[in-house]
């Protein structure tokens, strides 16, 4: 069985030490390696979780600080990789992207509450662990607790991931 610890800003650079700069110069942690953009980095209380790109294809990292025990990466014909967008009312969204393995579903989200929502403007993300061909069985979901760098709207992800099955069992708010 596959490890199950698995698991706003959007203007990003990569420092020299491999960390994700968020927009206010404030460091986030990241699985990130030189040469890689972060799409997605959050320190979780057990973990960093981090989407990373070298424009080729899309690594999801995960694992103590420093030290990935999950590395999963997209295909080289991205068939594994999918990407989403919710909108609800009050201009409320969500996007997300899901790397898959086998019946594992790892899924990387951001998004904000809309102005009809109990906490409007509220910006949260994390990742969901599903399991199941349609993703039936929720395993884990982890909300950040601080600050993550993210940037799930990358025109690379846009151009070369196809959109979940709309109305699918993956295109749902997490």
């Amino acid at each position: 069985m596959l490890a199950v610890a698995a698991l706003g800003a959007a203007c990003l650079a990569l420092s020299p030490a491999g960390s994700a700069v968020a927009d206010s110069g404030a460091p986030v942690a990241s699985h990130c390696v030189p040469g890689e953009r972060v799409l997605y980095s959050c320190a979780f209380p057990r973990g960093v979780g981090s989407l990373c790109s070298d424009g080729e294809t899309v690594h999801y990292r995960y694992g103590p600080r420093g030290k990935a025990e999950i590395d999963l990466a997209g295909l080289p014909d991205w068939s594994n990789v999918r990407v989403g967008d919710v909108r609800g009312q009050g201009n409320g969204y969500e996007r997300h992207v899901r790397i898959s393995r086998g019946r594992f579903h790892y899924v990387v989200f951001e998004g904000m509450n809309g102005e009809l929502s109990e906490s409007p403007g509220r910006a949260y993300s994390g990742i969901a662990v599903l399991e199941g061909a349609r993703g039936e069985r929720e395993l884990i979901t982890l909300s950040c607790p601080g600050r993550s760098a993210h940037d799930l709207s990358a025109p690379l992800l846009q151009e070369r991931a196809e959109a979940e099955e709309p109305n699918g069992p993956f295109d749902m708010w997490y």
